[in-house]
């Protein structure tokens, strides 16, 4: 069975480690070879290609300068029109062999102006399109996210780049609906949470799975606490409380203004340091007060050493569409204290492997970090035995895997 990928990179990020993670896994099952189509290549791997501009006079100027003009051109261009929808129209992917003999056309992330939504029209009259979704993007008209609790109110909303020089969004909304009007499509949702998101959105007509996204338990293991901080450089006698967002506090959807609420209420503890990991990737661990802040980490297995070094893992994040780190910390047997977001409440059975709080309530966030500080030493071993069983019985790769190859079967039968 031939499935190609569409994704926006093949390396960075986490929705390009699960693409990767699901093609090496396809690969090593057997019957299946695998392509994939991005915007921007990292790896040197040969079944991954580019999806190129379609302009050859820009392409000329780039090949005698030296310089991307078709790129730079191209943002500015998007955002003078207001407009993050591609508009050429992939030539090369449309016109590759790859695609000609998919079985199944296998779409993740394409927004960030690169792919043209109309498209998947074209595919979908030959080819079983899924579309498994980590955002928002294509239920909104611009937002990677926009939560509402009823139609009057927006809870939470963060937007996609390029950034709109102006409002054009009744335009991008009315576009993607006649797309999906004229395409169908497998929309792939990772949690029950990000589920129900899709069902009241324009894409509610389409087929919906659930499929939960996997890790890697073997490296998201326990190991020993006192070994894995002094291979760190981390205090061996004080309770450590970790929080990871990409960009750090610059993230808004990762909820930094609750983790800084937090932060400031344990300011005082002499015994409480917090370990704030992803922001600027630069050579230097920044400290103050009791917050140590650390770079960007791209190595799995020192992520799942900060992990180890960790007594509790804490998740204020506002939107999610599944959440690996929380599943990370579970499987190393780490407590998690998280909103209800993502994969949240089919992961932690509240005060048994963690703590659950309120959407957006700091003061119950605060409430999950001194319920699990509390706890004994043997209860705080027993929290973690129950987190690592529930990713062992959901949410490891071999599963994933095994679901999506499910899935594929399936559409090729009908």
């Amino acid at each position: 069975m031939k499935i190609l990928f569409i994704n926006t990179g093949d390396n960075r990020g986490g929705a390009a480690r699960l693409v990767m993670d699901l093609k090496d896994g396809l690969d090593k099952h057997g019957g299946f070879e695998t392509s994939l189509f991005v915007k921007e290549k990292y790896s040197n791997n040969p079944s991954v290609f580019l999806i190129k501009k379609g302009n050859k006079f820009l392409k000329k100027i780039q090949n005698i300068f030296g310089i991307d003009i078709a790129s730079i051109w191209h943002n500015k261009w998007h955002y003078f029109l207001s407009n993050d929808l591609e508009f050429f129209n992939n030539k090369n992917l449309l016109d590759s062999r790859e695609l000609e003999e998919a079985d199944i056309v296998h779409c993740h992330n394409l927004h960030n102006s690169y792919f043209n939504l109309k498209n998947l029209e074209k595919i979908s009259k030959e080819k079983p399109i899924i579309w498994s979704l980590h955002d928002m993007w294509a239920l909104t008209p611009h937002e990677a996210w926009q939560i509402t609790d009823d139609p009057s109110k927006t809870i939470f909303e963060m937007e996609v780049k390029p950034n709109l020089l102006w409002d054009n969004r009744k335009h991008l909304l009315e576009t993607k609906k006649k797309v999906y009007k004229n395409t169908r499509l497998n929309i792939v949702s990772t949690s029950s949470w990000f589920e129900n998101q899709v069902k009241k959105s324009i894409l509610k007509g389409q087929a919906l799975h659930l499929i939960y996204n996997g890790i890697d338990e073997e490296i998201f293991k326990k190991r020993d606490k006192a070994e894995s901080r002094r291979e760190l450089g981390l205090p061996l006698d004080k309770k450590i409380i970790t929080f990871m967002a990409s960009g750090g506090k610059h993230n808004k959807q990762k909820g930094w203004k609750y983790a800084e609420a937090v932060m400031n209420h344990f300011r005082d503890r002499e015994d409480v340091v917090f370990l704030c990991i992803g922001g600027k990737n630069d050579s230097s661990e920044k400290k103050g007060g009791n917050v140590i802040y650390i770079p960007y980490i791209d190595d799995e297995a020192r992520f799942a050493l900060y992990y180890n070094a960790s007594d509790v893992f804490f998740n204020p994040s506002e939107a999610e569409a599944f959440c690996l780190v929380l599943v990370q910390a579970l499987s190393s047997e780490i407590p998690a204290v998280t909103f209800p977001t993502g994969i949240a409440k089919e992961a932690v059975e509240h005060k048994k492997n963690g703590y659950i709080a309120k959407y957006q309530d700091a003061r119950d966030l605060i409430n999950g970090v001194e319920y699990v500080l509390s706890r004994s030493v043997s209860e705080l071993e027993e929290m973690g035995r129950s987190a690592r069983k529930v990713v062992l019985e959901k949410f490891t790769k071999r599963k994933m895997v095994e679901n999506y190859i499910n899935l594929y079967k399936s559409l090729l039968k009908k």
